[in-house]
């Protein structure tokens, strides 16, 4: 398993630079669509490891067809440079109505699948490549459909599923979704990410993805019992941490990951046949 860090603003340049120098971490993660000011050659040499691309804010379930177009064009420029492992995306909404959320929107996995399909099958034509999904940190009872949707999603389309391990057990706490439901999503993906999250200031208390805490110990736990799932050849887990940046709470994380990947597999082998003959 390779294990990388998200790279969002420069400010956090020089600590990625010392991060890959002391080896914490094996690549890098660009929220790309953030360095769209910047030129592909400059992004291509910017770290001397390989790099992935995450993407934001294509909103390729909302833009018209013109706006996709020049997106997916900026972005084959960035591809083209830096050759990335892997691009990935979001499905969840911007808006609704013509009004903009303050929070990021789930889709109505049941309502919407066929509508996502089309769109994604497009997205994927115009970057020219497949495309790696991510799951959403759901809050409300819909997310428990939220794995049968990517499991379909996958088969109908070619994409893949940029698996978060924190997402995941954020929508089991909040909607109950179980651990187990994702285990085929997981075997067949091979990009992922983690991330610390809070719960809720105020009630009903929900769990947020926030970035911006340590790695919480039930995350760890999904990382360890379904490790054999996981780590897989060409893997990736992208640590991300876009608040209460501090460079040793960020390597302690890190450590806790490199530590659960590089552990023996010797007692996860009978897990893994069973999970083989069961998909």
């Amino acid at each position: 398993m390779r294990i990388g860090l998200n790279f969002t603003l420069g400010d956090t340049y020089d600590m990625v630079k010392r991060l890959l120098a002391e080896g914490h971490i094996d690549y890098c993660e660009f929220l790309i669509d953030n360095f769209f000011c910047v030129d592909p050659a400059e992004i291509a040499g910017a770290f001397d490891c390989p790099v992935g691309f995450h993407v934001m804010y294509s909103r390729f379930l909302e833009s018209d067809e013109a706006t996709l177009v020049e997106f997916a064009k900026r972005l084959r420029d960035y591809i083209d440079a830096a050759d990335p492992i892997y691009v990935s995306d979001h499905i969840l909404r911007f808006s609704h109505d013509g009004r903009q959320f303050f929070h990021l929107g789930e889709i109505d996995y049941f309502a919407e699948y066929d509508f996502v399909r089309d769109r994604a099958l497009r997205w994927q034509e115009l970057v020219g490549q497949k495309i790696h999904f991510e799951n959403y940190p759901s809050i409300m009872d819909g997310g428990l459909e939220a794995p049968r949707f990517f499991e379909r999603l996958i088969d109908d389309t070619g994409a893949g599923v940029l698996f978060d391990a924190s997402n995941a057990i954020c929508s089991h706490r909040n909607c109950g979704t179980p651990l187990e439901s994702w285990r085929r999503v997981i075997g067949s993906a091979e990009h992922f990410h983690v991330a610390g999250y809070r719960q809720s200031l105020i009630e009903p208390y929900i769990a947020l993805d926030t970035h911006a805490e340590a790695l919480a110990a039930d995350t760890l736990s999904f990382l360890r019992d379904y490790r054999s799932v996981f780590d897989k050849s060409g893997a990736t887990i992208t640590y991300e941490r876009d608040d209460e940046i501090e460079f040793d709470a960020i390597v302690e994380d890190l450590k806790e990951i490199r530590k659960i990947f590089a552990e023996p597999m010797e007692g996860h082998r009978n897990e893994l046949v069973l999970s083989a003959h069961e998909s």
